[in-house]
């Protein structure tokens, strides 16, 4: 008998779910398997109905120069719960598995994987309860008070998984865990080794041979709240202790993933223990697109059309200009250049396509036009400017109707990666055995035929800035380009790798900020939490692809229904809705501290940016709350938007 969950289907491609992530439900934490082990796509076997294939042809034809083999886009399957266990369509699912695998009862405290619990359970009780297995329980305890009312107790699974950096997980041995011999230091001997490389206190298991006849037990402690108070207990069958082992050192722990992984062709990747809830155990690789109209998709026609025009001496804008007229061709003089640079390789000219290159598209398509109307997918107008202070705001768009299509290319652990290499091949020339790998949601990788996506739709408000304005108020304040250096100093210098091509300017952190404080706004207003309302910047200082942009926007279904973000810009809300939050942004329960800091955050990549006045739910953010700095938009002295309330 299997066990079933139900999520939302648009939680299943989300910064925290999709392939690879580990969920937490009512009944334990479970693992999400590729998707081409998924009941959905086992039954399918390809032979999609046009229901289950979203229509996005731009989209598709990015996606596609990456994956190459790719044919479509797939709806996530959506299901229900009958009686609230058992589902509607039996083949309409995603597929899953609890992890991680080891459990252990709290009355009894025996410790075992999930697999030998199933086993002994279904050997053990009587066989009317053998079916109640899930969520599961305890048949040390239910052998015991067999003749008892209470006989049920649920397992719990520990806390804590192995991540390594090519995007694998695994179980701790705690067979091996238990049987470690630790050496009691001297008071002086742990003084020395806390001076020394950390290199020197890394605990191995490797040569720690696991007894056939081991059972575990896992208690904890009342008076100790650390991991010296978690004790595995290795006895015997005949219930002799032979071992115990505390979980003290256990973040010291490294383990080369040949030794868990039979016959893998990487080597030397170690895996590391982490908390199974933390940020770090997933972050998956969502690319998301607007629906506009696609141009023509490059083919060979095409691409020799263009090769021969341009061996004529025809430039990218010519070429882009006669093409509709001579051949019914419609592509962008962008797309053009790229193939001429790349010398006509379709592939490579799409593929070097940057996110904000693909954004520009949209972005140039909403700001070129005073509304639209697109087959009921994308339906957008321009507001009257005496409804905001259009001195400091170029233009306010009124989004009735946005379609967005989200796919989950893959995925990475302990650190994310930029946007920008979702679609690109790893660089083998790079032997690190640290460095983060992607990895892939289904078993075909790079050859996948079709992907998982869901398309959502919903209502938001595009916020568009005058560049040479912003330009204007950069120069007249020499005060923000050195705030704003701090920010990129500490960018340059950190660790990480993510984001270490952003462009980071005085424009990018003002509109981000922005942001954060028009959504947080929203809030008060509309009455809808932060956590449904999400950002797209449009955001490039390079005069190809200049945008000075933010699309806040939420979809339905997440909370509240349609009309009630786009209904301020009725009427003269919407400045309002600025006035307010740049007021409220003067209002930080942690100011003066926070105003006057010289740097928070992750890596200190904000300056007077906290919780209290201008972070906002991962879910909301793209940026992953960085980037950040209310005072260049209030300072009574050289904030953007002094004026306003002054």
């Amino acid at each position: 008998m299997g066990q079933f969950e139900q999520i939302q289907t648009r939680k299943s491609i989300s910064t925290n779910g999709g392939v690879g992530s580990i969920i937490e439900t009512r009944d334990g934490s479970i693992f999400i398997n590729l998707y081409n082990e998924w009941p959905f796509f086992e039954s399918i076997n390809g032979q999609f109905e046009d229901y289950n294939l979203i229509s996005d042809k731009r989209f598709k034809n990015r996606i596609s120069k990456y994956f190459q083999q790719l044919e479509h886009l797939v709806k996530i399957p959506v299901n229900d719960l009958k009686q609230g266990y058992r589902p509607e369509n039996s083949f309409a699912l995603l597929s899953a598995k609890y992890f991680p695998e080891w459990f252990y009862c709290n009355t009894c405290h025996k410790f075992d994987k999930f697999s030998n619990w199933k086993y002994n359970w279904e050997n053990s009780v009587d066989t009317n309860d053998q079916g109640k297995f899930y969520p599961p329980k305890c048949f040390k305890c239910y052998v015991r008070n067999r003749n008892n009312r209470r006989k049920f107790f649920d397992l719990e699974q520990i806390r804590f998984v192995l991540t390594s950096s090519n995007g694998e997980i695994a179980d701790i041995p705690w067979d091996k865990w238990a049987l470690l011999k630790k050496t009691k230091k001297k008071k002086e001997d742990a003084k020395e080794n806390s001076e020394i490389n950390s290199e020197e206190n890394i605990i191995t298991l490797a040569n720690i041979n696991v007894p056939d006849d081991l059972e575990l037990e896992f208690k904890t402690s009342d008076k100790l709240d650390d991991l010296k108070g978690i004790w595995i207990i290795a006895k015997n069958k005949s219930g002799e202790q032979i071992n115990f082992s505390t979980l003290s050192g256990l973040f010291n722990l490294r383990i080369k993933i040949e030794e868990l992984i039979p016959n893998t062709n990487e080597k030397g990747i170690l895996f590391k223990p982490v908390i199974r809830t933390s940020n770090s155990v997933y972050y998956a690789n969502i690319l998301s697109s607007i629906y506009l109209p696609a141009n023509d998709e490059l083919n060979k026609y095409s691409i020799g059309i263009i090769k021969d025009l341009s061996e004529k001496e025809m430039n990218s804008d010519v070429i882009a200009a006669i093409l509709p007229t001579t051949n019914k061709l419609n592509i962008d003089k962008f797309v053009i250049q790229k193939l001429i640079d790349n010398n006509f390789s379709e592939r490579e000219a799409e593929i070097s396509k940057t996110e904000n290159e693909y954004r520009f598209d949209e972005y140039k398509f909403i700001t070129s036009k005073e509304e639209e109307k697109l087959e009921n997918l994308l339906i957008f107008e321009k507001i009257k400017n005496k409804l905001f202070s259009d001195d400091l705001i170029k233009s306010i768009y009124k989004m009735d109707k946005i379609k967005i299509t989200s796919v989950q290319t893959s995925y990475t652990r302990q650190e994310p990666i930029s946007t920008d290499l979702f679609l690109k091949d790893d660089d083998d020339s790079n032997n690190d055995i640290d460095k983060i790998q992607k990895k892939f949601t289904s078993k075909e990788g790079i050859n996948a035929k079709y992907l998982p996506a869901i398309e959502s739709f919903g209502e938001g408000i595009f916020f568009d800035f005058d560049n040479d304005k912003l330009n204007e108020w950069i120069n007249t304040y020499p005060e923000i380009q050195k705030r704003i250096q701090i920010i990129i100093d500490n960018h340059n210098n950190s660790d990480s790798s993510l984001n270490k091509d952003l462009a980071l300017t005085p424009k990018f952190i003002l509109i981000h900020t922005f942001s954060h404080l028009i959504i947080k706004e929203l809030e008060y207003l509309c009455g809808y939490p932060s956590t449904s309302i999400q950002e797209r910047l449009y955001i490039d200082d390079n005069p190809k692809t200049e945008m000075n942009g933010v699309l806040i926007y939420t979809i339905a279904g997440s909370e509240g229904s349609y009309g009630g973000l786009t209904s301020i810009c009725d009427n003269d809300k919407i400045g309002k809705l600025i006035l307010s939050a740049m007021m409220r942004a003067k209002d930080c329960a942690t100011d003066p501290i926070c105003y006057h800091t010289g740097g928070q955050g992750v890596g200190n990549l904000n300056l007077s940016a906290c919780f209290s006045c201008s972070l906002l739910p991962e879910t909301s953010c793209e940026m992953f709350n960085c980037y950040l700095d209310r005072r260049i938009l209030i300072d009574k002295e050289y904030g953007y938007f002094k004026d306003l309330y002054s």
